[in-house]
């Protein structure tokens, strides 16, 4: 006998507060203009709560809400021919609360390795931006991706690996 997890519908204003931060950043480190994040954030909500009686709760709600986010990027990219940021809007969301030294430390890190990034293929990249700046979960990120968590693992693994060979080769 098997047992199937079942996934409770959180309320509208608590999906909001839930997914509202973790939704805009992964669009605002995809997306050059900041009012298509704002767009594209808003349209992600209108669509989940049109769609909210059509989640069955067999999967994460935070797996079901980020595959809209990713298709809505997706619809947004083909439409605008937009490639990913450039590497003035990953300096300028460096933390303010360190040290003028910490900050500048950080942000040639950040900036490296973001450009270290985009050199990884796209299935790599997206692995990446949903795991540390979506703060997702690998059973989570493969299905937003459709994929199987295993080929996610791997993806992960090996984009981590370069990006850990070229900051490596760069010290």
């Amino acid at each position: 006998m098997t047992t199937a997890l079942i996934y409770a519908k959180p309320n509208q204003r608590q999906i909001y507060e839930d997914y509202s931060a973790k939704i805009y950043r992964y669009f605002r480190y995809r997306v050059k203009n900041i009012w298509d994040v704002e767009d594209l954030t808003t349209t992600v909500f209108i669509k989940v709560y049109s769609k909210l009686d059509q989640y069955d709760g067999r999967h994460p709600f935070g797996a079901w809400i980020f595959r809209i986010a990713h298709n809505a990027l997706i619809d947004h990219m083909r439409k605008k021919r937009e490639c990913p940021v450039d590497q003035d809007t990953f300096s300028t969301m460096a933390a303010t609360d360190k040290l003028p030294e910490e900050c500048l430390l950080t942000q040639e890190t950040t900036e490296g390795l973001w450009q270290k990034v985009h050199t990884l293929t796209t299935d790599q990249r997206n692995v990446i931006s949903l795991r540390y700046l979506a703060d997702l979960r690998m059973n989570e990120i493969a299905e937003i991706l459709g994929k199987t968590e295993a080929s996610v693992k791997i993806l992960h693994f090996r984009g981590i690996k370069k990006l850990q060979q070229m900051m490596d080769a760069k010290a």
